[in-house]
């Protein structure tokens, strides 16, 4: 029995090393560290299968990756400029750099740790950002700058690393509700002041228009006062004489026609 396990035994470790094996994809970096030494190579190796023996490979993730994942996110509080909370609902995405892999695994870990670290600058840069902001500018004009500012905090942090933010994004503003209500407030009083104002303008316009059509009215009255003056304004009247008694007889009624001393006859019906 002692050959038949001698020969057990070496193809044991004859095989192990082909047994034991770790797998690179074509998106992965791998860091090799010797199990026993605990020495770890001065090089990154890309995709293959790499035998495990007394060996322990560290594999990083080279696509973009999104915190958190599947399209959610993550709501933070932090304190503005003047010490009021609010709330900042954002994701990230970001990616490692491949020439740095190998600084990422000595100076911060494996994939994992890498990821945390990620994170807590993620809240750091956050708080940060807010910090700068008073709570009134930060719903307003600050609301789409915020996420610009925390990204580029983060990427100051980041980047000397190795680690490469791609995107952020800010999903929400949550205001405390004593400044949430000032704001509703203003917004409602803004409107309130445009609708009168727009209500104004109407009025303006209505009293132009009477004053336009008042001075129509004026200048109509002259003109007519101007033509019933001299012999003009005789024959004016005599020939609107001549047109009522033209109408008179079309008509039905029965007019007594009295002579005047303007020359223009006077008619009133009979009853």
């Amino acid at each position: 029995m002692k050959p038949l396990h001698l020969i057990l035994g070496v193809a044991v470790l004859a095989l192990a090393p082909l047994v034991a094996c770790k797998r690179v994809d074509s998106y992965e970096v791998a860091v090799k560290k010797n199990s026993v030494t605990g020495a770890v190579s001065s090089e990154t190796y890309g995709q293959g299968l790499y035998h495990a023996f007394l060996r322990s490979w560290t594999v990083f993730n080279l696509r973009e990756m999104q915190y958190p994942a599947e399209g959610r996110s993550e709501k933070l509080t932090a304190l503005t400029a003047d010490q009021l909370t609010i709330g900042v609902d954002a994701a990230f995405r970001y990616r490692i750099d491949r020439d740095r892999v190998l600084d990422l695994y000595l100076g911060i870990g494996g994939a994992n740790a890498v990821h945390g670290f990620v994170y807590n600058t993620f809240r750091s840069a956050t708080r940060d950002a807010v910090a700068e902001v008073p709570a009134l500018e930060m719903l307003s004009r600050e609301r789409t700058g915020i996420g610009e500012r925390i990204r580029a905090i983060m990427a100051s942090r980041l980047e000397p690393r190795g680690i490469v933010m791609t995107d952020f994004f800010v999903r929400d503003i949550e205001p405390p509700a004593a400044i949430r209500q000032a704001v509703e407030q203003k917004l409602a009083r803004e409107q309130q002041v445009q609708a009168e104002r727009f209500q104004t303008q109407v009025v303006e316009e209505q009293a132009n228009q009477r004053r336009v059509e008042a001075a129509g009215i004026r200048d109509a009255q002259q003109i007519i006062a101007e033509s019933l003056i001299g012999d003009r304004g005789r024959a004016y009247l005599t020939y609107e004489g001549i047109q009522a008694l033209k109408e008179a007889a079309r008509g039905e009624n029965n007019l007594i026609i009295s002579p005047s001393e303007a020359g223009v006859p006077l008619m009133r019906p009979v009853n």
